[in-house]
């Protein structure tokens, strides 16, 4: 039922009270038995206690599951609403919350589908469970079902378009990135030409200069060099720090080829993953300081490159099989790990058969 649904779950870490606070509604349950305690019998009050208890779990239940995987949830929830009505007609208060699952869960138009089964199934239990007080028990809970599947289905839209909303955002982010990373480009190129020009030109001239025996011409000129050498050290400093924000994609080519150039095989696994521009370039970095790492301090003959996304981590695996007594974080590690941290990430580093560092970045 994959295009019937969406991947999204009805509860929210952030909201806590939003994601309990609805079952406060659900002591209208109970009711029932401010008129009824005389005539309730112990078994009938017990199981309605046990009725209640396995409602209130299947919507815990229910409250974490995304998409399709809410469906069989709901189906025990119906189920249990239609034996409690056998014991207490206080059950047509918890469809409401069913139909608020309906909503939210289900895409259009299957979710009204799925109100139409549940107003079907509490007609039924209305006419052949209750039929003293059909009217009384269908009222309400159609009314109550009708409503909360409306707020259930606005949820649904409300989260949908903020979901959309952050994409953009991440997306002019990517591209505002890439921007300025181009512009940075052209600008290290109009630097370098000129400047190397120039210093080129000089350099000849003082030679002429030496050349002719004009030693003290010379010396200014090769002073000027050195002005300029200085000058365009500055420059692309600062240019380079802009270019330092490189993609993922790129910086694992560069790998590639850096360590093919050391006669080291390359394993590459890159699944297609949900990142913004700081996760990328972080991992990016992390990639980098593996590299020199490999490079400066392992013997390794292979290195796997590993890039995967389970539900709402994304995971990047550095794998060499060089050997590796005891590892210490120096100035570049506990750098690494400070970024990724930072993005309430981590990162496990192992030894073993392979030296392995593992980075999880929520997503």
């Amino acid at each position: 039922m994959r295009w019937q649904s969406h991947s999204m779950q009805l509860a929210t870490p952030s909201r806590q009270f939003w994601n309990w606070g609805p079952l406060i509604f659900s002591g209208f349950y109970f009711l029932p038995l401010v008129n009824t305690w005389h005539k309730v019998s112990t078994f009938n009050l017990i199981m309605q206690v046990v009725i209640y208890l396995v409602f209130v779990g299947l919507y815990a239940v229910a409250l974490y599951q995304r998409g399709a995987r809410v469906f069989p949830i709901l189906v025990l929830m119906f189920s249990v609403c239609s034996i409690g009505s056998f014991f207490t007609y206080g059950t047509h208060s918890m469809f409401g919350f069913i139909a608020y699952f309906c909503g939210f869960s289900f895409l259009f138009p299957f979710n009204l589908l799925m109100l139409a089964l549940l107003l079907a199934v509490v007609g039924i239990n209305a006419v052949l469970i209750l039929p003293e007080i059909s009217y009384f028990y269908l009222g309400p809970a159609g009314l109550l079902s009708i409503g909360l599947f409306a707020f259930g289905w606005m949820e649904q839209r409300e989260r949908v378009h903020r979901k959309k909303e952050k994409q953009s955002q991440e997306q002019l982010e990517q591209l505002a990135a890439i921007a300025e990373r181009e512009r940075i480009a052209r600008d290290l190129h109009d630097v370098l030409g000129h400047s190397l020009a120039s210093i080129a030109l000089k350099a000849e001239l003082a030679n002429k200069l030496l050349l002719s025996n004009q030693t003290e011409r010379a010396q200014s000129e090769s002073a000027q060099v050195a002005q300029l050498a200085r000058e365009l050290l500055s420059e692309v400093r600062e240019a380079v720090s802009g270019l330092k924000a490189k993609g993922l994609r790129a910086e694992v080519d560069s790998t590639e080829s850096l360590l093919k150039s050391k006669a080291i095989d390359v394993e590459i696994e890159l699944d297609e993953v949900a990142l913004n521009a700081k996760q990328e370039t972080t991992l990016a970095m992390v990639l980098r300081e593996a590299t020199t790492n490999i490079i400066k301090h392992s013997s390794a003959q292979h290195v796997s490159l590993k890039l995967w996304q389970e539900q709402n981590n994304v995971h990047f695996q550095i794998s060499d099989n060089g050997t590796c007594q005891l590892l210490k974080f120096g100035n570049g590690l506990n750098g690494i790990k400070e970024r990724v941290e930072a993005l309430a990430g981590d990162i496990n580093l192992s030894t073993g058969k392979n030296v392995t560092m593992t980075v999880r970045l929520p997503v």
